[in-house]
């Protein structure tokens, strides 16, 4: 239980980061990649890349709670 609070207190630093980088104009404004934000190239493939990521750390995190079996 120690692991997983040291590695949630560990990774958020990288999440409010990460979400102040998404919003810093470039991304919202058309600069990002080409496409802007959902535009272009990330509307097709961004969504199915969050699914694709939240069920990844679901399947994680009951992986880890049911002992690594």
């Amino acid at each position: 239980m120690k692991t997983l609070r040291a590695m949630t207190m560990g990774a958020l630093p990288a999440v409010t980061a990460g979400t102040s980088w998404a919003q810093n104009g470039t991304m919202m404004n058309g600069g990002y990649w080409g496409g802007g934000w959902m535009g272009g190239y990330g509307g097709a493939w961004m969504p199915l890349l969050m699914i694709v990521l939240v069920v990844a750390v679901i399947a994680l995190i009951v992986w880890i709670m049911r002992g690594g079996k």
